[in-house]
């Protein structure tokens, strides 16, 4: 997001917002047990202070309030040593590990201040934090990559992250871009895209027949029988109504990528909630309120899609992003064949 300022400009958020925000959620979570929490960036790990101590401080009042909080960080691992690594795998229910792919794939998008490649600053933090995770407190991890215009083989990104490196929990994701951007996805893209995915998924399959295991790719996971509430299927991430983001100046948003929209500023975790036509808004967004989703197959596992991307690209939430709609139903149909393939084995 613009190399972290998300159109305001670089802040490190002081300590006091952090515990305001709890205060917020605390105040305003009604009788739900579960809070979500997630630190993200720019990079967390360099106001990591004031993430330990936003943390101490919530998990002091969960008593009180009979919550119980949920932490994730997102991070690019530049800054990770043992004792961050430690606190993360002690405290944190999941962490998302930003890795984009190969390393010639990586240091083309994920440069360092001098202008140099970061693949092999992070990767050996990356392994380390997650082979000491595995067995612990909490397993949950996800190596997180992008794939863009420049890599469009990206299944081939997928398997060095597993196969090379040793990870199994993936989620390799298209990049979000203005099609001005040379590294931006387009219409004619989708018949690699799909053959890529496509590629994926029989080889998926393959491992699961004749290696009895395989990798979990995060956009082929998908549950047939159960799966999310009936809420969760029809409003997808719940942005502006069960989620928002707080910038460190204490700005509310229905979520990250809305930050800087003034048209989007929800209140603030010190004078509270002011907008709340926008959170009626997003209220309202969802499956049945898009009219490109009425009759599709996939509606009821993307949930209409993002909130963002549809204002981004047609500037009205209850629209929907062309592509990202293309693409999450060349996803569907290869997690049903992996479905499919996975009854017969």
């Amino acid at each position: 997001a613009s190399t972290g300022d998300f159109g305001k400009g670089r802040k490190l958020m002081p300590v006091e917002t952090g515990k305001k925000a709890i205060d917020f959620l605390l105040e305003h979570s009604g009788s739900r047990h579960n809070l979500e929490l997630d630190f993200f960036g720019g990079e967390p790990l360099m106001n990591w202070d004031a993430v330990k101590e936003i943390i101490a401080y919530a998990r002091s009042k969960e008593q009180e309030y009979n919550k119980c909080f949920r932490f994730t960080v997102t991070t690019n691992g530049m800054l990770l040593n043992d004792e961050n690594i430690d606190f993360i795998n002690r405290e944190m229910k999941n962490v998302v590990l930003s890795l984009d792919g190969r390393k010639c794939v990586n240091d083309a998008m994920r440069l360092t201040v001098n202008g140099k490649g970061s693949y092999d600053i992070f990767v050996p933090k990356f392994q380390k934090l997650v082979e000491k995770r595995r067995g612990g407190k909490f397993t949950e991890y996800y190596v997180r990559g992008t794939f863009t215009k420049n890599n469009l083989d990206f299944a081939q990104d997928v398997y060095h992250i597993a196969d090379d490196l040793g990870f199994d929990q993936l989620s390799v994701e298209p990049v979000i871009a203005d099609e001005s951007e040379p590294y931006a996805l387009t219409e004619a893209d989708l018949p690699k895209i799909y053959e890529e995915y496509e590629k994926l998924a029989v080889e998926m399959i393959r491992r699961k027949k004749e290696e009895g295991g395989c990798f979990n790719f995060f956009h082929f996971m998908i549950d047939l029988e159960g799966g999310p509430c009936v809420a969760k299927r029809l409003s997808g991430c719940g942005s502006g109504t069960e989620h928002l983001a707080v910038t460190p100046w204490g700005d509310l948003y229905p979520c990250h990528q809305f930050v800087g929209n003034e048209d989007f500023l929800m209140g603030n975790v010190f004078e509270g909630l002011k907008r709340t036509d926008i959170r009626d808004s997003f209220k309202s967004c969802n499956v049945y309120s898009k009219e490109k989703c009425r009759e599709c197959f996939a509606r009821f596992y993307c949930s209409g899609g993002c909130a963002a991307n549809s204002y981004n690209f047609h500037g009205d939430i209850h629209n929907t992003y062309d592509i990202g709609c293309a693409l999450q139903k060349k996803r569907v149909e290869c997690a049903i064949m992996i479905k499919a393939a996975e009854a017969e084995i």
